[in-house]
């Protein structure tokens, strides 16, 4: 039998820099005095690498050994972390904001998992999470006519994602573990079905997850510690 963790070890997760998602990261990112950042799920470095390159100081976990190493060569503080498995390997209050970019649908235990990411947020501090909206127009459609919603899977395939966020859910959630949401943006609304269209070959779209961040294919919040 598989677990979690020995399918997402067997799963390469890449950035694709002109996704408006990672788009509206940067400008959210770039409104932030550099400090202390923990990269959660930081792959190869190459997200990390480029807020190094603006002054902060980067640190960095991900469940491949293989994409640790490849992140420790960029000049990250990069250690091998199983989330669904080990604490994040970091001191209490030690970032002055941590980025978890599509991973939490990853995760069994997640009320664990934001415990332990608030663990180490400095007080005052931020959390930058990204995440698949199960709610997005498209999958709303979707449940109406009786069709599986998107990025959301029954079994280990495509992928992998074993939690599924609506906008109000995750609010409440990152509330539990004393985080307060300031902005919460979404990253394109998929009016029409994503396998025609998507905001890389149409990135105006990014706009309708702006204005009507509830239906958008992704949840983006910025969240202080309190």
């Amino acid at each position: 039998m598989q677990t979690v963790s020995e399918y997402n070890v067997g799963h390469d997760f890449s950035y694709n820099w002109k996704e408006s998602r990672l788009q509206k990261c940067v400008s959210i990112m770039e409104s932030i005095p550099a400090g202390s950042l923990l990269d959660i799920g930081c792959s190869n470095g190459t997200w990390g690498k480029e807020w190094q390159s603006r002054g902060w100081k980067v640190s960095g976990v991900d469940v491949n050994p293989d994409q640790v190493k490849l992140a420790q060569q960029s000049g990250l503080d990069a250690r091998v972390c199983d989330l669904n498995r080990d604490a994040i390997p970091f001191q209490d209050g030690q970032f002055d904001l941590i980025f978890a970019g599509e991973v939490i649908e990853h995760i069994v235990d997640t009320d664990g998992f934001i415990a332990d990411v608030s663990r180490c947020c400095k007080p005052g501090g931020k959390l930058l999470l990204t995440t698949p909206n199960l709610a997005s127009f498209e999958n709303r459609l979707r449940l109406v006519l009786g069709i599986y919603p998107n990025w959301l899977n029954y079994n280990l395939q495509g992928s992998g994602h074993v939690r599924g966020y609506t906008p109000r859910v995750l609010k409440r959630q990152l509330a539990e573990h004393g985080f307060r949401v300031t902005r919460h943006l979404g990253n394109w609304v998929p009016f029409v079905p994503q396998r025609y269209v998507d905001d890389i070959k149409m990135p105006f779209l990014s706009f309708t997850g702006t204005v009507w961040p509830n239906l958008a294919m992704d949840i983006i919040m910025l969240a202080d510690k309190v």
